[in-house]
């Protein structure tokens, strides 16, 4: 198990104690996990003890698992488990005849029938703002608790699920404590909101609890720019401008550290992640199409974790392509899959820098020191930081020419053993750096 950073004189800078809280905890596997679980390592050593309040394993539902991130649980951490009201998963395995229930309100499924277009109807309209709202009365009861027992005056709750935020909102009414509200997500206006087939008065009702979230918080913290500037056009607070903060994810510098670098002989671009249906690559399958009728040089396309059923057929239409698909793995495994490949694959599935999202692993590709080729938006926030980092480039679904032009670039430069780069300014993306930062904040409200 990885050890907290406790190395401050307790005795002129006492701690102070947050609650975390938290639906998505190791074993669950994830960026949205890797947030939280990295910044509890590091913020003990800027002078904030956190204890962590998430749901119990036995009653969770969760995407992924990584049995792995177990071991980067701080040993001195304290963590409180609640159950949680499972009765819609329940339900829907009974109905469907699926193991496990779809994340992402259930748009992350391939060609949805009848039974499932149901399911996303009643999720949408009577389980708003999601389907885990299950957890939050039994996490509300287990919270007050804590919150006496350890004398807490400060809470952070982090979302998706979006329920996880109506906690704070309880508790910040009941007892008026300093209450951080971490939305990694935008929330009604997320990118596969008009899939939940919500009628009118759900869509209201979703709104006014996303508002009232947004106007009692003290601070929220957001992953982008554009995630904030969104929820600033939602509130009524004058003060948006230094109420909502952009805390981006991160990579912890422990996890590259005597990371033995052999990059594969095959020119390979790695994805990294579940590949949804709505991710749109067409414009690098054709590029790298184009490639292999005109260079010696095979490109392998790899996929790790789950890839849509209906991508995965329409990969065999480009049977020229050395296509690899590999199964969720830990997250430590993955990295050195990352460290291995010639360049990095990052999808923005947003169709406008409303409702843009920044993916947690580029910034582990970052660290990864591979090129990255970005496919979204050219007005973005990943383009803004892939410009400020040199860390790769970012093509929109019409670039066809200038991705050519760039395999042609990175494919020259592996030929010569050229295949790292050194991004500029990446330090400020270290969650050591960022949980510093966060410190900074808890200590201006409390």
């Amino acid at each position: 198990m990885a050890k907290s950073l406790y190395d401050r004189d307790t005795s002129t800078n006492p701690v102070k104690r947050v609650l975390i809280i938290t639906y998505y905890w190791p074993p669950s596997g994830g960026a949205g996990v890797q947030r939280w679980l990295k910044f509890s390592k590091y913020l003990p050593a800027f002078g904030w003890e956190p204890i962590i309040l998430t749901v119990d394993p036995k009653y969770a539902n969760y995407p992924q698992q990584d049995i792995g991130l177990l071991d980067d649980i701080p040993t001195d951490i304290i963590v409180h488990y609640a159950k949680a009201s499972t009765w819609i998963s329940f339900i829907y395995k009974k109905i469907t005849g699926k193991k496990e229930i779809p994340y992402g309100g259930f748009v992350n499924e391939s060609n949805p029938g009848l039974v499932q277009k149901l399911m996303r109807f009643i999720r949408g309209n009577f389980f708003i703002p999601d389907s885990r709202i299950g957890w939050n009365k039994h996490a509300i009861r287990y919270a007050l608790k804590v919150i006496k027992e350890e004398h807490i005056e400060t809470i952070i709750t982090t979302s998706p699920p979006h329920s996880t935020q109506l906690i704070g909102l309880r508790l910040k009414k009941k007892l008026k404590i300093n209450w951080v509200a971490d939305l990694r997500d935008p929330w009604s206006d997320i990118y596969y909101s008009g899939e939940m087939y919500q009628t009118f008065l759900a869509k209201r009702i979703n709104r006014i609890l996303e508002q009232k979230v947004l106007n009692s918080a003290d601070k929220i913290f957001v992953t982008c720019n554009s995630t904030g500037n969104l929820f600033k056009s939602q509130i009524a607070d004058i003060h948006s401008s230094v109420k909502i903060l952009t805390i981006t994810n991160g990579f912890d510098e422990d996890d590259y550290i005597n990371k033995e670098i052999v990059v594969q002989d095959k020119f390979t671009i790695t994805y990294l992640g579940t590949f949804a249906k709505n991710y749109n690559i067409e414009v690098l399958l054709k590029a790298i199409n184009h490639y292999a009728y005109s260079d010696e040089i095979n490109i392998n396309l790899r996929f790790i974790g789950k890839v849509d059923e209906y991508l995965a057929e329409y990969l065999k239409g480009y049977p020229l392509i050395s296509i690899e698909i590999i199964p969720y793995i830990e997250h430590k495994r993955a990295l050195r899959y990352l460290a291995r490949s010639s360049a990095l694959l990052l999808v923005i599935p947003s169709k406008s820098k409303a409702e843009e999202m920044i993916p947690g692993k580029f910034f582990e590709y970052m660290a990864s020191k591979r090129p990255i080729i970005a496919i979204g938006p050219g007005e973005s926030d990943v383009a803004e930081i892939l410009k400020i980092t040199n860390s790769g480039r970012i093509f929109e679904n019409t670039d066809y020419e200038a991705l050519i032009e760039y395999l042609n670039e990175l494919v020259t430069n592996f030929k010569k053993g050229h295949f790292e780069n050194n991004p500029r300014l990446l330090d400020q993306y270290s969650r050591k750096n960022l949980s510093m930062r966060i410190a900074s904040i808890l200590d201006s409200i409390s």
